[in-house]
């Protein structure tokens, strides 16, 4: 596959790499722990990010955090009243930090939003554009909810979306293959071995 992108006017979001949701012992682990080890996910997330940070491409880091009342969280869906039935993803604590493998650089941008996309009440949508940027190299979990949420708004705000599979997942193979589906009609799906040959 040949891919028309232009490093220089790219960045790389990392998003939602956190303790809570990523790890089995993490307290969403229960959903999405197991398939992050079965495909590798933060494996391939950290060779992803090692090779946007030797290539000079920005890395910006987007977690979902809590204050420790949840009196920031909204249960307006299903999610997020888990979110808070279970104490996950709290402001300060190991949950809701992102997995050391993949910490972000002192000089590299950390997005905290609390709401089930990353551009409500934050800055990510001014950063990207002060940032002159025309493509967008998504990963995280999960695909079928932060991964497809942020590639539609980028998509629709004119961005060129690529989103590296082999550094998704989703709580079963079967939801992260059928998001994956559904955004390869507004975005490029590619492996992390595709876009740093």
């Amino acid at each position: 596959m040949t891919l028309n992108i232009d490093f220089s006017k790219t960045a790389v979001l990392s998003l939602h790499m956190q303790n809570d949701i990523v790890l089995q012992e993490g307290k969403l682990g229960g959903f999405f722990g197991e398939q992050v080890e079965a495909g590798k996910v933060i494996e391939y997330g950290k060779q992803l990010i090692e090779n946007a940070r030797s290539s000079k491409i920005p890395v910006i880091h987007v977690c979902v955090q809590f204050n420790p009342d949840y009196s920031d969280l909204i249960a307006n869906s299903a999610l997020l009243t888990m979110v808070k039935q279970v104490k996950a993803l709290e402001k300060g604590k190991w949950g809701g930090d992102i997995v050391s493998e993949l910490h972000p650089l002192k000089d590299e941008t950390v997005i905290s939003h609390q709401r089930v996309g990353p551009f409500y009440g934050t800055e990510l949508s001014h950063i990207l554009k002060k940032g002159g940027f025309d493509s967008i190299i998504l990963f995280g979990v999960a695909t079928n909810v932060i991964v497809e949420t942020t590639a539609r708004v980028l998509s629709d705000e004119g961005y060129n979306v690529f989103i590296v599979e082999d550094c998704c997942s989703a709580a079963t193979l079967e939801a992260h293959q059928a998001s994956l589906g559904s955004l390869s009609m507004l975005s490029k799906i590619v492996t992390v071995n595709e876009i740093f040959k």
